[in-house]
This record gives structure tokens, C-alpha cells and sequence, in this order.
């Protein structure tokens, strides 16, 4: 497959640009160790026509195990920010929702919501799939880990507006605060 698909051995730019405690971005030929994300790649590779960028990632061709944590997120660049368009159940139990949509600040501190942003925005720019692993402080304090991919989609195939995030359940770790 080309550049554009994702399947070149070259790091993601994320790679350099977010060298940051609690970040790790994955090459993604590491893919295979992650079952479920391996499947919601496939299912977006699926998706492109051509050149253009997926608008969706076909639901039924998501493992359901996923479908918990997913969200579907709008791209607001100008504002720094994402505004949740859809969210599984267990990531809608950890938020509350404010007027304007459940947006980075309902989820993380400035400093990891600054982290996801840069992560989002390097993903828009390139276009490219971004697999990592991350580490923070949740709201609530407690501490959180896991496997994590974001896909970019397009609603006119070329310009990124939102993205298809979601987490590999098995790498999920919750320590309590305390």
C-alpha cells in the first residue's frame, strides 16, 4: 500500500514532534499485537476511494468489543479543540457535557488536552493513521493507560474534519486515585 494508507515503514511525525512524558507513538506495523485496532485500520483502509479519504469507517466492520470506547470526533481546528459527534458508553459515563459538546477540557488537564490536539492535528495534516500509547492523570485522578489509534476521515475526501478514535480494551488499565 502507499505513504498515504499507511503502511510504509516511515515514523509517524508524531513520532518527533510529541516526545512527551506519557506519550508513545507506535509504528504501525505494530498493528498486529493490537487485534481490535488491527481491525478498525482494516475496516478505514476499506473506506478509501482512490486518493479521497474515508468520510466513515463502517460500523459493522468493527469489532464490537471497541464500539465502548469509540468516539467520533468533529475537527476544530481554528480552535484548537474537538467537539464529540458520538462517544461509546464507557467514554460518556467519564464526561459531562457541556453547551457546546463535549470538547477536550471534559476529558483531559490543558497540558494532555494540548497533547491529544497536537497528536489530532498532526494526523489532519498528514493524513495518516496515528497509532499510540498513553499514560496521564484522568480529571478524576486516576491513572489511565492504554493502546490507542486515531483515523482521520473527510467529509469531501480531501480536507480532514473529524476523526474515528478509539482504544484497544485488553491494553485498558484504571488505577484509583488515591
Amino acid at each position: 500500500m502507499s505513504d498515504m494508507h499507511n503502511d510504509t515503514p516511515a515514523p509517524h511525525p508524531a513520532a518527533t514532534a510529541l516526545q512527551v512524558k506519557g506519550y508513545e507513538e507506535l509504528p504501525l506495523s505494530a498493528l498486529p499485537q493490537y487485534p481490535m485496532l488491527a481491525r478498525c485500520h482494516a475496516a478505514w483502509l476499506q473506506g478509501w476511494q482512490g486518493q479521497r479519504l474515508p468520510a466513515v469507517v463502517a460500523v459493522e466492520a468493527l469489532p464490537p468489543e471497541v464500539l465502548p470506547y469509540t468516539m467520533l470526533l468533529d475537527y476544530l481546528p481554528a480552535q484548537r479543540d474537538v467537539r464529540v459527534r458520538l462517544a461509546g458508553n464507557y467514554v460518556g459515563e467519564r464526561t459531562s457535557e457541556d453547551q457546546g459538546g463535549r470538547r477536550l477540557a471534559n476529558f483531559f488537564n490543558a497540558h494532555d488536552a494540548e497533547i491529544v490536539f497536537t497528536s489530532m492535528e498532526l494526523v489532519a495534516t498528514t493524513r495518516r493513521a496515528s497509532l499510540a500509547r498513553r499514560s496521564y492523570v484522568s480529571l478524576e485522578g486516576n491513572q489511565l493507560s492504554y493502546v490507542r489509534l486515531i483515523l482521520p476521515l473527510s467529509a469531501d475526501g480531501s480536507t480532514v474534519t473529524g476523526f474515528f478514535k478509539t482504544i484497544e480494551p485488553a491494553t485498558l488499565v484504571k488505577q484509583p486515585a488515591g
